[in-house]
This record gives C-alpha cells, sequence and structure tokens, in this order.
C-alpha cells in the first residue's frame, strides 16, 4: 500500500502539499496557490505533432489505438520522481457528447513490478479533475514535465501494482475546445480509456483485466457518468466498482454557489465545455463585453491561473440575459446530470461538509436517487476541509475502497 500523501520517501518524492498544510487550509484558493500546472512553453512541436488527429479520423471502434508511443511521468517539478512504470501516451477513438467519433490522448502505465496478486492484474481509468481549458493542460503534458498536480494519487495505484489508464478528455491535448463538465461526454472518454489500454499491444493488459474507474470534482463527474453509461456503451468492460468524490452532479446549485464568488471562473469553464460540445447555445453572443474580455481570458489557462482572473465576478456581470434559466441551457444541463440512469456496479461516493467549491446537498441527492434505484451505494460524508483538501486528505480512503472490490470483498452499502 502506498504511503498517506505527504508522508513519501523523500529520496522518490518531492512533495507538493504537506498534510499539516492540508489539514489547515481553511480555503481551496491558499492550496491552489501552491499548485504549479505547465505552461504553453510546455506544449512543444513535438507534443502538437503528436496530438494532431487526422481529419477524417482513421475508421475504428471507441476504444481503438490512432497512435502511441513510449513517454516519460514524473510526480514533481525536479524529476526526481519516477513513476516505477513503463508509460505510453496514446490517442484513441472514442465518442463525444453528440454521439460522434472523436479523437482523445491520453495515457497508459503498467507497473514494472510483477503482478502477485490472484487472477489478472487490475486496470483503473483515473478520471482526472480540473485541469483547464488550455491545451497544455492535458494531464500527458503535466506527468512529462512533473507538473500533474494528481500525481502523488495517480502514483498510489501504480503503487498497489495495479495498470492505470488517465485520459485527457476531449479538447485536453487534442485539437478543438475541452468540453469541460458534461457528462457524455466525459465518461465515454473514461470508458474508452480502459479499452484502449486493453488494446495497446506493449502493454498486455488483457481485456478480463478487472477494472475500476475513480476520480474527484470534475472526475467525480466523469466517473458517475462512467458507471451510468457501462451497462449500454461498454457492457463488455468487467468494471468491478467507481470511486468519485467531490462530484458536482446538478450544476444549477454549483453555479449558484460560484456566481460571485473566488471559484467564478470554474463556471466560466462550465459555459465554454457545453458550448464547445453544444454549438447551438452560441455563447458569445449572450456575453458582455467584460464578459467577453473574461471568458477569452481563461480559455486556454490551466486552473491555477485561470481561478485568480475570475475572483469574485458574477453572471449578471458577464452575460447580458439569465443565460443558464433559459431553455436552451436547462435542456443541455439536465441532460448531463446523472442519475437518470441506473449503474449496475458498486459506487463509493465521498464529500467534505466542508467543501467550498462543490457543495454537499447535490451529492446527498445524487447520493439518495442512486439509492432508490437500487444501486450499492457506500456514502462517505468527511470533514476533511476544502475542496482542494478532500481532494488528496480523502483519497486514501477511495483507494482502499477500490483495492477492496479488486479482493472480491463485499460492499458494505449505506444505502
Amino acid at each position: 500500500m502506498a504511503a498517506p500523501f505527504g508522508e513519501r520517501d523523500s529520496d522518490t518524492e518531492t512533495e507538493l502539499l504537506s498534510t499539516e498544510e492540508l489539514s489547515d487550509a481553511t480555503s481551496s484558493q491558499a492550496l491552489w496557490d501552491q499548485i504549479e500546472q505547465p505552461g504553453p512553453e510546455h506544449l512543444s512541436a513535438e507534443d502538437e505533432e503528436f496530438f494532431e488527429a487526422s481529419s477524417p479520423l482513421p475508421e475504428g471502434q471507441p476504444g481503438d489505438i490512432i497512435r502511441a508511443e513510449p513517454a516519460d511521468a514524473y510526480t514533481d517539478a525536479l524529476k526526481v520522481g519516477h513513476f516505477p512504470a513503463d508509460v505510453w501516451r496514446i490517442m484513441y477513438l472514442s465518442t463525444d457528447a453528440l454521439g460522434e467519433p472523436m479523437a482523445v490522448s491520453g495515457t497508459v502505465m503498467v507497473p514494472h513490478a510483477e503482478w502477485t496478486g490472484e487472477g489478472e492484474r487490475p486496470l483503473v481509468a483515473f478520471a482526472i479533475g480540473t485541469h483547464g481549458l488550455g491545451a497544455h493542460c492535458a494531464p500527458s503534458i503535466g506527468l512529462e514535465h512533473g507538473l500533474e498536480y494528481e500525481a502523488s494519487l495517480m502514483e498510489r495505484v501504480v503503487d498497489d501494482g495495479y495498470a492505470l489508464a488517465i485520459s485527457d478528455y476531449q479538447g485536453l491535448g487534442t485539437s478543438g475546445d475541452h468540453t469541460f463538465m458534461v457528462g457524455h461526454s466525459q465518461g465515454a472518454a473514461v470508458l474508452d480509456s480502459l479499452r484502449a489500454a486493453t488494446r495497446l499491444p506493449e502493454a498486455q493488459l488483457p481485456e478480463t483485466s478487472p477494472m475500476g474507474v475513480t476520480g474527484f470534482s470534475q472526475g467525480g463527474s466523469s466517473a458517475v457518468w462512467a458507471a451510468q453509461m457501462h451497462p449500454e456503451y461498454a457492457p463488455e468492460l468487467p468494471l468491478t466498482g467507481v470511486a468519485a468524490g467531490g462530484v458536482p452532479a446538478d450544476l444549477n446549485p454549483v453555479a449558484e454557489n460560484l456566481d460571485g464568488g473566488p471559484y467564478f471562473s470554474l463556471l466560466a469553464f462550465a459555459t465554454h465545455g457545453y458550448n464547445s460540445a453544444y454549438p447551438e447555445l452560441s455563447l458569445d453572443d449572450h456575453l458582455t463585453e467584460r464578459g467577453a474580455t473574461l471568458f477569452d481570458d481563461v480559455r486556454n489557462r490551466c486552473v491555477v491561473d485561470a481561478v485568480p482572473k475570475g475572483m469574485f465576478r458574477s453572471m449578471d456581470e458577464a452575460f447580458t440575459s439569465d443565460l443558464l434559466n433559459s431553455p436552451e441551457w436547462q435542456e443541455r444541463l439536465t441532460a448531463n446530470k446523472p442519475g437518470e440512469s441506473t449503474p449496475t456496479v458498486p459506487l463509493y461516493l465521498y464529500h467534505s461538509v466542508l467543501d467550498d467549491v462543490i457543495p454537499i446537498g447535490q451529492a446527498e441527492e445524487l447520493r439518495d436517487t442512486y439509492c432508490a434505484a437500487g444501486v450499492e451505494v457506500q456514502w462517505k460524508r468527511t470533514f476533511s476541509g476544502p475542496h482542494v483538501a478532500s481532494l488528496y486528505l480523502d483519497n486514501p480512503g477511495a483507494h482502499k475502497w477500490m483495492g477492496d472490490r479488486f479482493a472480491g470483498k463485499p460492499v458494505n452499502s449505506t444505502c
């Protein structure tokens, strides 16, 4: 089992944030200020060539590999901590929110150490949290330069001997705008990353490998969407469980919480994401001059650079009308609100009462919806701190729960 965040061997990893810093934080802003992400200068000409998908896309099925190459992955910017795994950067076919083929990039890792557990080596899809909208914000870029803020959590998966698939999602890395918080495209990208990992010949991962999905925040939304889409979209995948934390399940109360607050840029990300997925929403036609300036500024930034740009801005300031409550936007928001279909795999849902970005109430409503539908749900209400602190401090519980699923232990449903 990997050591808790903040307690790893300093000879192999330079820590981003200490456990004490996380425990003492009263806001996510204080933690975001200490996190680095890649800049545009980290996206090389070779990167751009790899991420450029052909037009038209090659024929194939979702999960088919378009291209792949060996890659490096580090846990820190000094490149002291190297992932103990064989690593490949990949591009694979997936399906966008409108049901059309799309190209998505990502990363596959297989631990160097032989798997000593029972059966096949498990495969985990790590659904990333909010990274930003710029192509350079993709985790496949951040890992290469030791600037991936979820790297220590990814390393925990590898340390336990599990193979790892990390999707960049639509529009991170690959060309086009990132469809931030659009559940249908994110869920498909995550499920197809599992398919792609088993179709990468060098990885030698059988299609029968037991599989799991884990994610927090945007990644938590992606994870529950992967769980919901699994029975129809990818029923052949031997999914054993899905762990999702800090889930922004209902974007209406989430938007209300972000409006006028320190994390308004995340609302700007989401409106960009929906406009990218559904062009009929015509976001640009509904922006004020100040809104257009702000939205244009954040559309190529990573989250740590974008958050300060939108601090304490408001929807009244940015939009010429009550945009999100219009019938067109509500139709698309409703279509991407999880809970309408029923996962067939166990879920571990967790959320901090002190979350300052994603309100816990709407996550509890999602839990109740799944429980009422007969889903095996283990719910964990934590007091770990603000949103970013919860990402790190609550991860060990989710990781252990996933390990129990791979070990065949019974689910302790709290429904």
